[in-house]
């Protein structure tokens, strides 16, 4: 959706150029034919609608999409450039793990992860998001383009409805002749129809009126203008946000009418000129065209078009020439108004765009820094991956070093570390990688990921990075696999609830296996799981398949419960059996975008009325049915410390404070039953507590506390 905005808006910006244009040609043509004024408007509906340009070194415009290179990048000096196919060192998670598991997380507001790593697994990592904050797409974008959908969708609405409507009724018309037909309820002549338009006139006209009427729409239809207004609705419909557009629809409305005007003069002569304003005349008192459908259109403006009619002389061959002249030249230069440059830049000028922005970014954000010098000391193609989008995309790793005048000037923070005297930039999540789309041989700067992040030395690895990459840009869908989905939950070692994504990567249905290709714990991070491969995922896949349709080890996979449990004990190192997966099939993608509800159990204390984080001590309820081994264990007589057929083992494991969301609900029990309360009111009951708290059950959703009940003790 964003590409697809970003390029109307491109095309929007360099239709309001030629519109203004044409605005201020049309003013030098006042005197000329209108059918030149007329021929000006096809210029704008090409620009509006067509999402092509004329390659030329030149332009009239500054480049759209790209953004023009900054002056400061023209200064950065290239130490080691090394070849385009290069080999890109693997550049792993850090103490990079067995399975290749890579996670996602929420970001912070400097776009750094917020998460921590993945449970039970040392080396697996949270992605940062800021893969996607750092991309080229900006939130607002998202926003905007949904917006611009919005409204062009009630536009399009709004005119199939009017046909539909004005097409129903224009079954009780009576037909004349021909294409034509005599309606009672028009208003003023008009033209509906696309493929095989008709001419509709008002019931009850004079036959001297009729002629002149039928002409004139006869010259439309023959002209093709009811295809020209299709086209302007359409135009209208992709730029309603622009004013510039609805100015140009009204204008271009107006030079069709008139220039159909003066094509009937000029067939029947300048004797008819009067009569022909007093037909228009007689049609405009009280009435105007509402037919607003790009199916019909009718007659409008009528006191420009009698004055029009009145003052048109045949103009003189020279000022006809010249008139011609000026709308050749005047199309011409609209024609140099598309986005020529874009496909002049390399690689090598994105990156020193990005150091650009890197030094800018600096300078503007500390006192007195000054950057002297800067050097790109490696830039090199890290891999490519084909299959993710239409086009084949490229990843190119970069280093570089910048010189400061004074270093004791620059706080080293948010990854900038000093080598010899210059910064580099060095962080956590590693060096920066710049993603290019390919347009043929041109490349497409998309943004920036980060090689400590991900396994880019693999071609799996490499996938996942630009699916996260894509998925947080809203230009993939929020899946790896299309097709068949399972969800599986299960309970982690610390209470909460976990969702794993399965899909089938190679065959649907029965005879296909399944893997994870995504999870979520119960604060909401989602993680992204990597095949431990060096083949590309669909490679690797389809020798798993393989394997499963031999029956071989592989054949596990072909049950979702099987393959989760075995994902859980593998990777996230946890003893767990399929009868402990709650398992959702058929799912879609859409229902795992809905994070982990959890529910604890657990003593709650220390909560106040204007902090949102409480304590929290986590305790078990145990019953009778409990494995008396473990009841042996834990020191638990049945008989002796279960009267009432339960006991609460606290299990002495203070959690970090919880923090409730906006929206918490409360529970207290009045008697045995609950009763929900306001937040002042549980303190209020919290208060009159043990020291150790209150027992209760609390839910939790992507981190935060949703709702707090005090447990009945019978």
């Amino acid at each position: 959706m964003t590409a697809i905005f970003q390029t109307v808006l491109q095309m929007s910006v360099a239709g309001s150029y030629v519109i203004t244009l044409v605005l201020v040609a049309r003013v030098m043509l006042r005197k000329a034919p209108k059918l030149l004024s007329y021929i000006l408007w096809f210029a704008v509906l090409f620009r509006l609608l067509c999402p092509l340009s004329f390659e030329t070194s030149y332009s009239l415009l500054p480049e759209l999409g790209t953004g023009n290179l900054q002056t400061a990048a023209d200064g950065i000096q290239t130490i080691v450039q090394h070849p385009p196919d290069s080999a890109a060192e693997p550049s792993g998670p850090a103490g990079g793990t067995a399975g290749g598991t890579i996670g996602g997380s929420t970001a912070d507001e400097d776009g750094l992860a917020a998460g921590t790593a993945s449970p039970g697994k040392a080396g697996t990592l949270p992605v940062a998001a800021a893969a996607a904050k750092s991309s080229s797409s900006e939130p607002w974008q998202t926003v905007a383009g949904y917006v611009w959908l919005g409204g062009m969708s009630v536009m399009l609405a709004g005119g199939l409805v009017s046909a539909v409507r004005l097409n129903r009724q224009l079954k009780g018309a009576r037909h004349q002749s021909g294409n034509i037909y005599e309606w009672g309820g028009a208003k003023t002549p008009f033209v509906f129809g696309l493929l095989k338009p008709r001419i509709i006139l008002p019931a009850g006209l004079g036959e001297h009126e009729r002629g002149y009427i039928i002409r004139h729409e006869q010259v439309h239809i023959s002209r093709l203008d009811h295809l020209v207004k299709l086209a302007a609705f359409a135009a209208h419909c992709l730029n309603w946000f622009n004013p510039l557009v609805w100015l140009a629809v009204r204008f271009m409305d107006e030079d069709m009418e008139k220039s159909c005007d003066e094509a009937v003069i000029r067939e029947l002569g300048s004797g008819i000129k009067k009569d022909y304003s007093t037909s228009l005349l007689s049609l405009s008192t009280g009435r105007t065209f509402t037919g607003r459908t790009p199916l019909a259109f009718g007659e409008n403006s009528t006191k420009g078009r009698i004055k029009n009619i009145l003052n048109y002389r045949k103009p003189s061959f020279l000022a006809v020439a010249s008139a011609a002249a000026l709308v050749i030249i005047t199309v011409a230069i609209a024609g140099l108004t598309g986005n020529m440059r874009s496909q002049t830049l390399t690689e090598h000028d994105y990156a020193k765009q990005y150091i650009a922005d890197q030094i800018a970014g600096i300078e503007n954000g500390v006192s007195g820094a000054v950057i002297v010098d800067s050097e790109m000391t490696v830039f090199e193609q890290a891999g490519r991956v084909e299959g993710l989008l239409p086009e084949p995309l490229e990843l190119w790793r970069l280093e570089y070093r910048l010189e400061p005048d004074d270093l004791s000037k620059l706080p080293l923070a948010g990854g900038m570390n000093a080598v010899d005297g210059k910064i580099t930039e060095d962080s956590s999540m590693g060096k920066p990688v710049l993603v290019f789309a390919y347009e043929g041989d041109t490349p497409r700067y998309e943004g920036v990921i980060w090689s400590a992040e991900y396994d880019l030395g693999t071609p799996a690895g490499r996938e996942t990075a630009l699916q996260v990459f894509f998925e947080g840009k809203g230009m993939l869908e929020h899946e790896t696999y299309s097709g068949n989905h399972a969800i599986a939950k299960f309970e982690m070692s610390d209470g909460t609830s976990a969702h794993l994504l399965l899909s089938q990567p190679a065959v649907q249905g029965d005879s296909g296996i399944w893997v994870v290709e995504r999870w979520k714990d119960g604060n909401g991070y989602e993680y992204f799981e990597t095949p431990d491969t060096s083949l590309p995922s669909a490679d690797y896949f389809a020798g798993l398949q393989a394997e499963a349709d031999q029956g071989q080890k592989a054949a596990e996979l072909l049950d979702p419960a099987q393959a989760a449990a075995a994902f859980v004990q593998d990777e996230l190192g946890w003893n767990l059996t399929k009868e402990q997966i709650e398992l959702h099939i058929p799912a879609t993608a859409a229902d795992f975008t809905v994070s982990p509800v959890s529910e604890l159990l657990g003593y709650v204390s220390a909560m106040t009325l204007t902090e949102p984080g409480f304590k929290f001590d986590n305790a078990e309820w145990l019953t009778e049915d409990e494995d008396p081994a473990r009841l042996r264990r834990l020191g638990i007589d049945p008989e002796r410390d279960m009267p009432g057929g339960f006991y609460v083992l606290n299990k002495l494991a203070i959690k970090d404070p919880l923090e409730l969301s906006d929206e918490a609900e409360f529970i207290i029990m009045d008697g045995a039953s609950p009763k929900a309360v306001s937040r002042a009111e549980f303190v209020e009951r919290l208060d009159i507590m043990s020291d150790s708290g209150m027992l209760c059950t609390v839910t939790t959703q992507d981190g935060r506390v949703i709702r707090i009940a005090e447990r009945y003790l019978p």
